[in-house]
């Protein structure tokens, strides 16, 4: 599978990579990262002025998307409206949904709007040569170890598979 040429990125998944300490070198994809400036916003660490710097691309919804993201609010009560403007966003821009977050991950696919999370992303880097698989393996266990809910299985096989080549 071809990689995305642009992706709409949600806080939980760049707050992963600076777990994992891979976050600048996801910046390295052929991917342009996208987020919505509320999501930019809401970030502490990693700062969000940095990851300006580093190549993450700011967009404002505009005031049609903000309504979208109202009538979403009341159908994924369990969503964030900050969480919705990236999914209203990736549909805008027909792009995949970078998201960790169990329930926003559910209304994507009811959406019909694609979606990949964090260990989609290491995929990703590995495959393309800009993080090595024993850089990935250690960034994977950093961020089980602080916490990131990663699904454990899928997490277990990639690293033996990460740590052996």
């Amino acid at each position: 599978m071809d990689s995305p040429s642009l992706c709409v990125v949600d806080a939980n998944i760049l707050i992963d990579l600076h777990v994992g300490g891979v976050l600048r070198e996801a910046f390295s994809l052929s991917i342009r990262l996208v987020a919505p400036d509320v999501v930019i916003g809401e970030l502490e660490v990693p700062d969000g002025e940095r990851l300006l710097e580093y190549g993450l691309e700011s967009q404002m919804l505009s005031g049609e998307q903000v309504q979208e993201v109202v009538r979403l609010r009341a159908r994924y009560r369990a969503v964030s409206a900050n969480d919705l403007s990236a999914l209203v966003l990736a549909r805008a821009l027909q792009a995949p949904l970078l998201t960790g977050d169990r329930h926003l991950r559910e209304a994507a696919r009811q959406e019909g709007v694609a979606v990949h999370g964090t260990l989609w992303l290491l995929d990703e880097m590995v495959r393309c040569g800009v993080i090595v698989p024993p850089r990935a393996a250690e960034a994977l266990e950093r961020m089980l170890n602080r916490g990131s809910r990663l699904p454990w299985a899928e997490c277990q096989r990639r690293t033996r598979r990460w740590k052996s080549g």
